[in-house]
């Protein structure tokens, strides 16, 4: 062939390609005939003939519904005799998703209009007689879906009062009809298609690319002469080039069919569930046509959501799994966030979603499977070992701004020391096609292919796509042994994985967590949601742990595992992130309020059972591993008179408007009982305002009227905290436009963009007690947001809470609050799961430079050997460290998935800590577990004498963060954790009967044994996590075990309370 023809001959092979369908695939059409009838809400099969329906006839063309909205479409026809010996297809898209059924209301196929990740994707066949006899009637139920490729249609940045700023959409017949499929034609057109594509892989002018465009023009040009009757000469003329034997040199693909569903995101959790049921029909239909194929899927959510809506399709599934057709992947609950969940919640995401594989399909799954998530804890190594997990996956780092990772292959290294295999599929993609072009590139781009022979590829469109369809099986057995490209095998993630194994200690370590340059916005957008999910992970840790005092056969397990799937659901990538739609959100807040509910509802029916009535106490729970100190707030009813701690003493009081103030010291992990004493005398008058003011015997803050903090003097020191000029609580907004991905995205840009300061309104002081002293701040910013502050510094504390409520009411805003500690440092430390890091405070090379925005919890550090500074919170995340300044990201409004982001009402507190020494000398730890876990309160109820949880701890830098019953035995599960980073010891403190029994994460083995021994000592290595079994003894007649009454052990410091305390008053 002429050189100067070959890109005359490669055009019309594009547009032959491109013809061919349309010409050839679907040879010929009949009509059908169907009525459907339209639904708000989802109505299941067994529904769609009840009298609330009412169907209509419908046509090609015509509208049937708009956003979000259902239909039952039904389908009859027959088929045209002629056809007889022809493969048949029903053609069908109602502009959405649909999902077919057989006659006993099975799900049996998925169709679609589209997919989120491939514009051009649609699947629109569902092949019904293959072949047909000719004349068969078709009777088919389909249920369609008012929604397509993202969701419903959307305006990037509406205006606030548009009618259709959430969005719109139009549910309309594009196509319904027979058509008669030429099969024949359709794999002449594959053939075509993959070899075209490595065509266009490979180097102009090699005789391999010249052999092929010889070859399929000849072919090409034997079917234009020949039509449908040449398929099979036109194949012939393909057959050289296509068996021409593989390079031995090129590597092996394990191709691991795949479908990324979103739980949430551009559509509600209702439809993530309908979009899991169309995947895994389509799926099941698949692996019946291919018996080499194999399919995976992760998320045992969606699973547990298709068993208890669709649970003869579940049925299926059960059966791929054991005939090993099916994979179970990835060991989480969902493919949940990895920055803002908690970590007891992550090592809930393993613990439910490995039990539930076990308990239902007896699979236990070893991989970690995240290809879309935000970034990676340096937590994560240690939970996932000590789970049994020892694989990770993601492709997500590739997304990476500004630095290229170093590998694909190798392994991770978490904060203890914990490694796991990770695997980054090279082709960067978690959607692949199974083509040539795709994967020569993954193979050259594969940073180990000089060591490892092979990758993975995951293929397979997801959420509205339903996985892989047909065309990339067939493309991936036409790869098996095609010269020039990769070779092509159908397995799973864990087969790979163990392949991997015999390389493991060859490949190379990244220690510390990935970071993900990319998507910092996520950090901090939504913030009502990140706050409700804090406070319910929050309400889960003291519930369980005050409800380890009730005997074990009355512990409420289900209803609290029904709280944490709610709460580990909403963990997932794009709901607690923040980058979903508006209704999405709208949904999580009922569901957090629901499950804190949930919680309060169990503590008080616990507490009527454990603690006596007296409607003049109040009992305290402190579920912390140190004495709480910070104030705590009483009901109103005890203002105006006096406090009594648990020796008779009277304890500094001070009434306030939502309450009364107290101040009183709680033991760790301890019920302490205050009770109502006399009339407190009238407190004295006010002093006159001193100014813009807040001082107590330790420390002296002065502001100015925008509340910015001027000057701080260290008064048992005799120093100034700040540098002349430096400022505190400096409330700034910025313009907040990042270069795409709205709510995902903080660009760098945006420190070159404030806008103003926040401005003065008022401030008067709001209290002076014996408790604490107070000011309240009025300030305006931007358009219209109104922030209010009450300031509050407790005595005998250096902690300055600032107690925040917005009145938001940005757009393409960002609100930060930024203090300049004047302390010079090349680090600071930040709290994360179970651990902290230490990160760079300057931008020295580009990793620095890239990590200008960072995901903490509860506080952010600089710290000299002298003294430091820590920023606390109570439910944000996104801070930035810079030089000497720590700035917080307090609030976003991104108009894009959601208009509505943040909008409104939001309450958060951050607070100030100055210390004296390093972080390792100074409370900060201590500081914001009080700040975020304030005591319990039990109104009108008194602990009874002996009243002491079954564990205690005694310990310097030990945790117990866990105390609850086991997952599936009748004793009690303890997790503690090493929190300084320092190899720390300490004392629990058992029942006399108790038998302590070391287990993992999953609580499936027992290790060591430690028998007999009230005071056992324990010593943890860095960050260690361990998790303990607590059996108890069989109870004596007339007691049940876990009683409260038999408690014989308890917390020292509690005995030692009981040893000095006198009766209470009138007892």
């Amino acid at each position: 062939m002429r050189r100067e023809l070959i890109d005359l001959h490669l055009r019309h092979l594009r547009e032959f390609i491109e013809r061919l369908p349309k010409q050839a695939i679907y040879s010929d059409q009949a009509p059908v005939r169907a009525v459907c009838r339209v639904d708000d809400a989802i109505v299941p099969f067994a529904r769609r003939r009840d009298r609330r329906g009412r169907y209509r006839p419908i046509q090609t063309g015509e509208v049937w519904g708009s956003a979000w909205q259902s239909a039952w479409f039904h389908i009859t026809g027959r088929v045209p005799a002629a056809w007889r010996g022809a493969d048949v297809a029903l053609r069908f898209d109602a502009n959405g998703e649909s999902l077919v059924f057989d006659d006993a209301g099975c799900p049996v196929y998925g169709l679609t209009n589209g997919s989120v990740f491939a514009s051009a994707f649609s699947k629109d066949i569902y092949r019904i007689f293959e072949p047909c006899r000719g004349g068969e009637a078709v009777d088919l139920w389909i249920e369609a879906a008012a929604y397509g490729l993202f969701g419903i249609n959307r305006h990037g940045d509406p205006r606030r009062d548009a009618p259709e700023r959430h969005g719109h959409y139009t549910g309309r017949v594009v196509q319904m009809e027979l058509v008669r499929f030429e099969t024949a034609a359709w794999h002449y057109w594959l053939d075509l298609v993959v070899l075209l594509d490595l065509v266009e892989a490979l180097e102009p002018h090699t005789p391999r690319r010249n052999q092929l465009i010889e070859a399929m023009t000849r072919s090409v040009a034997r079917f234009e002469v020949q039509g449908l009757a040449g398929v099979a000469a036109a194949r012939a003329e393909l057959e050289a080039a296509s068996r021409l034997p593989p390079n031995a040199a090129d590597l092996a693909v394990t191709a691991v069919g795949h479908a990324h569903i979103d739980v949430g995101w551009l559509w509600p959790m209702q439809e993530g569930t309908r979009k899991a049921a169309r995947t895994f029909a389509s799926q099941l239909a698949l692996l019946d046509r291919y018996p080499d194929y194999r399919f995976g899927a992760s998320q045992p959510h969606l699973y547990a959501e298709v068993k208890a809506h669709y649970p003869a399709l579940y049925e299926k599934i059960r059966a791929a799994v054991a005939a090993g057709r099916w994979e179970c992947q990835g060991a989480m609950w969902v493919e949940a966030d990895c920055n803002v969940t908690g970590g007891e919640s992550l090592v809930r995401q393993v613990l439910h979603g490995k039990n539930f594989f076990r308990d239902e399909f007896g699979v236990d799954v070893r991989n970690l499977w995240l290809p879309d998530v935000f970034g990676y804890s340096a937590a994560l190594p240690q939970i996932l070992r000590r789970a049994g997990v020892d694989f990770f996956l993601t492709q997500k780092i590739s997304w990476n701004k500004h630095n290229e990772f170093p590998h694909n292959t190798f392994r991770w290294r978490g904060l203890d020391g914990s490694e796991v295999l990770t695997h980054f599929p090279p082709e960067n993609n978690y959607n692949g096609y199974l083509l040539p072009q795709p994967l020569r590139a993954a193979q050259n781009r594969f940073k180990e292919n000089g060591l490892i022979d092979g990758f993975a590829s995951l293929f397979g469109i997801g959420d509205g796509g339903g996985g892989p369809r047909e065309e990339h099986v067939e493309q991936g057995l036409r790869l098996r042994a095609l010269n020039g490209s990769p070779r092509v095998a159908f397995g799973t993630a864990e087969s790979y994985f163990e392949r991997l194994r015999g390389l493991q200690e060859r490949l190379e370590v990244w220690s510390g967590e990935l970071y993900l340059e990319c998507h910092r916005g996520t950090f901090t957008t939504q913030a009502r949601t990140k706050r409700g999910n804090r406070r319910l992970e929050l309400a889960l840790r003291e519930t369980e742990m005050f409800l380890s005092l009730l005997p074990l056969d009355d512990y409420p397990q289900a209803a609290l595992d029904a709280v944490w799937k709610r709460l580990l659901a909403h963990q997932f990538h794009d709901i607690l992130p923040g980058s979903s739609i508006n209704r999405v959100y709208r949904e999580a807040e009922a569901q957090y309020a629901d499950g804190l509910a949930v919680c309060a509802g169990l503590l008080a029916r616990a507490a009527r059972r454990l603690l006596r009535a007296d409607a003049r106490a109040v009992t305290l729970f402190n579920s912390l591993g140190a004495t709480y100190t910070a104030p705590v707030l009483l009901g109103g009813e005890w203002r105006g008179w006096q406090v009594l701690g648990p020796d008779g003493a009277e304890l500094p009081a001070q009434d306030e408007a939502d309450g009364v103030r107290v101040v009183v010291a709680l033991p760790p992990y301890s019920l302490t009982t205050l009770r109502r004493g006399a009339r407190r005398p009238a407190p004295p008058a006010r002093p006159a305002p001193r100014g813009r003011v807040l001082e107590n015997e330790l420390i002296r803050y002065e502001f100015d009227a925008a509340a910015a903090i001027t000057r701080i003097t260290d008064k048992v020191r005799g120093a100034e905290l700040l540098p002349a000029g430096a400022r505190g609580n400096v409330l700034t907004l910025y313009a907040d436009r990042p270069h795409n991905y709205d709510a995902w995205e903080v660009d760098v840009w945006y420190q070159a963009m404030p806008v103003e300061n926040a401005r003065p309104v008022a401030c008067e002081p709001q209290e002076e007690g014996p408790v604490a002293a107070a000011l309240a701040f009025t300030l305006a910013i931007g358009d219209g947001t109104t922030i209010r502050q009450r300031v509050r510094l407790a005595r005998n504390s250096r902690r300055l809470d600032f107690e925040t409520e917005v009145d938001w009411q940005e757009r393409h805003r960002m609100l930060r609050v930024a203090f300049d500690t004047g302390i010079e440092t090349d680090e600071g430390t930040c709290d994360i799961q179970y651990g902290y890091l230490r990160r760079p405070t300057h931008r020295n090379t580009s990793w620095d430079m890239a990590r200008f925005e960072v995901a903490a919890h509860r506080y952010a550090d600089l710290s000299d050997q002298q003294r430091g500074m820590a920023l606390l919170n109570d439910c944000k995340y996104g801070y930035k460290l810079d030089g000497r300044v720590l700035d917080l990201n307090l609030l976003r409004a991104p108009t894009h998935p959601d208009p509505d982001a943040d909008l409104g009402h939001q309450v958060f507190t951050y607070a100030l800590l100055p210390h004296d020494g390093p972080l390792l000398d100074a409370p900060v730890m201590h500081e914001a577990a009080m700040l975020n876990q304030p005591p319990v309160r039990f109104d009108g109820r008194a602990a009874r004498p002996g009243t002491a949880l079954p564990c205690t701890l005694d310990a310097d830098g030990i945790s117990l963060e866990v105390l609850k019953k086991a997952e599936r035995e009748a004793c009690l599960v303890l997790r503690l954790v090493e929190t300084r980073g320092c190899r720390s010891a300490g004392t629990l403190h058992l029942p006399a009967d108790a038998v302590l029994v070391e287990t993992g994460i999953m609580e499936w083995d027992d290790g060591a044994i430690v028998a007999g021994q009230p005071a056992v000592p324990v010593t943890l290595a860095p960050f260690e996590i361990r998790t303990y079994k607590l059996r108890r003894a069989a109870p004596a007649t007339g007691t049940r075990q876990g009683d409260p009454h038999v408690r014989q052990n308890p917390h020292p410091a509690a005995r030692r309370r009981r040893r000095t305390r006198p009766a209470p008053p009138g007892r």
